[in-house]
């Protein structure tokens, strides 16, 4: 699906392994109109890598539900990396019990590094 001109401004996104993570950065707004390219991104990563797959969300604007259930339903594959959580992707997750069902890093060669999460697992 191509997005409207103003929506492909508006994201971006990368992903490459990197160490033994799998790193999916994503950049903009992020909601169910722009998850597409998410989902193939993270359907690559299962497909193609075998460790944990972390998600750059340093540089996310917005985002909704429609992330919280992605990382949630990857979550039940493969283990999986928060890394750069913005003040409102903390608030999501916060807000619906689920921050503490993710680890979370400061930044990728802290993950990469294996240095203590900002936020371990429960």
């Amino acid at each position: 699906m191509d997005l409207p001109r103003d929506e492909q401004e508006a994201f971006a996104l990368s992903s490459s392994a990197v160490g033994d993570l799998w790193v999916i950065a994503v950049a903009g707004e992020l909601d169910f109109t722009t998850l597409d390219p998410l989902e193939r991104a993270r359907a690559e990563a299962l497909r193609t890598h075998s460790g944990p797959i972390a998600f750059d969300l340093s540089g996310v604007g917005f985002c909704d539900s429609s992330l919280l259930n992605l990382l949630l339903v990857t979550r039940r594959q493969r283990r999986v990396l928060l890394i750069g959580v913005t003040r409102q992707t903390q608030r999501l997750l916060d807000v619906t019990g689920t921050a503490s069902v993710f680890e979370q890093y400061a930044t990728v060669p802290d993950a990469v590094a294996g240095r203590a999460p900002l936020i371990a697992l429960d």
